[in-house]
């Protein structure tokens, strides 16, 4: 039943990085798929492999880390075959990034607008050629008002007065500012997916509310998808329409927001769940026992089954299979890689 996207398809992604201590084996065959318009979420603990997975999608995997086996199809094109001049013209077009944090993404001696209005220009010559946007000194000064324009507009969707912001400096914002400033010049293209890697995490709760609320209206005006990197499970819950549950580099659990909380299935994500605090509960928290594997020296097999509390005889012997779960339908997409759940163990 596994629907491949029509926006994005990731099959058996495997990303390494070459190190003195030897080679950490950061995604173990990761599968991703998402839809035009769609919100998903990619959630798991510090070091799982969801940031790498984002800038593996951006091809910015840099040395000396690289890209193994597998492939990244976008609108059916496959971006791990694609050469830097072709991916030139998909980065902060068609795809666009929020990095984690948004004051060091920005340039320190550059007032906000102009980074801005830079990163559109930039988006214009990639997307039209620099020799179309050469021309007379009319047809520049008409561009750049018309970039100024964009630039000014795009400040008054994320929340911005652009009187009094575009010639700020990026040490005189706020965290939520940044922030905002970050979404602005992410979505000026009008890009098909918004790779968002833990836009919140430096925000205090009421900003992050905000950050969260914004992103929704923005990329419903827009129909554009968002891939939300985040560790927190409620806030995979309010802002995602599908979740995909990673841990020690692999997808160990997806399917919507309904099918993962209400029928949580592989045993790390129930222990995830079970390590949320309940408004209301007197339930005494549960950690998972164990720590998170070594990814120069994996465990054999299943990953998680050093802390697995449903360990089976072959869970050491071999990786099991991503698929189906049972009574999975079209709209909930619920897939599980855990062997109490496939027919044939």
């Amino acid at each position: 039943m596994r629907r491949n996207g029509d926006l994005l398809d990731i099959s058996n992604l495997k990303v390494v990085f070459d190190t003195y201590a030897g080679q950490v084996k950061a995604l173990n065959g990761v599968d991703l798929w998402m839809n035009h318009g769609e919100r998903l979420s990619v959630v798991g603990e510090t070091g799982c492999g969801k940031s790498v997975t984002a800038l593996s999608i951006m091809r910015l995997i840099e040395e000396p880390g690289r890209i193994t086996e597998g492939s990244i199809r976008f609108e059916g094109r496959d971006l791990v075959s694609l050469s830097e001049s072709e991916l030139n013209r998909i980065r902060g077009n068609d795809i666009a990034m929020i990095f984690q944090e948004p004051v060091a993404a920005l340039n320190p001696v550059m007032k906000v607008g102009a980074q801005i209005i830079e990163n559109i220009e930039c988006q214009k010559s990639a997307a039209c050629g620099d020799n179309e946007i050469r021309g007379s000194k009319r047809a520049e000064r008409a561009g750049r008002s018309s970039s100024l324009e964009h630039m000014r507009a795009m400040l008054g969707h994320v929340g911005l007065d652009w009187q009094r912001t575009e010639n700020l400096y990026p040490h005189e914002l706020s965290g939520g500012m940044a922030q905002r400033i970050m979404i602005a010049m992410a979505l000026s293209s009008q890009p098909r997916l918004l790779i968002a890697d833990e836009p919140t995490s430096a925000l205090d709760v009421t900003i992050q509310a905000q950050i969260l609320k914004l992103l929704n209206s923005l990329v419903r005006e827009t129909n554009t998808a968002v891939l939300l990197i985040t560790h927190a499970m409620g806030i995979a819950a309010q802002f995602s329409d599908f979740i995909a549950v990673m841990y020690a580099g692999n997808v160990v659990e997806y399917g919507s927001v309904e099918a993962i909380f209400s029928n949580p299935l592989h045993p790390y994500t129930v222990g995830l769940l079970k390590a949320v605090p309940k408004i209301g509960s007197a339930e005494e928290l549960q950690s998972i026992p164990g720590i998170v594997p070594d990814l120069v020296s994996p465990p054999s097999g299943c990953r998680f089954h050093p802390r697995c509390p449903h360990r089976k005889p072959e869970c050491d012997k071999e990786q099991p299979r991503f698929e189906p779960a049972r009574g999975a339908t079209e709209a909930d997409r619920h897939h599980v890689a855990c062997f109490l759940y496939q027919n044939d163990h």
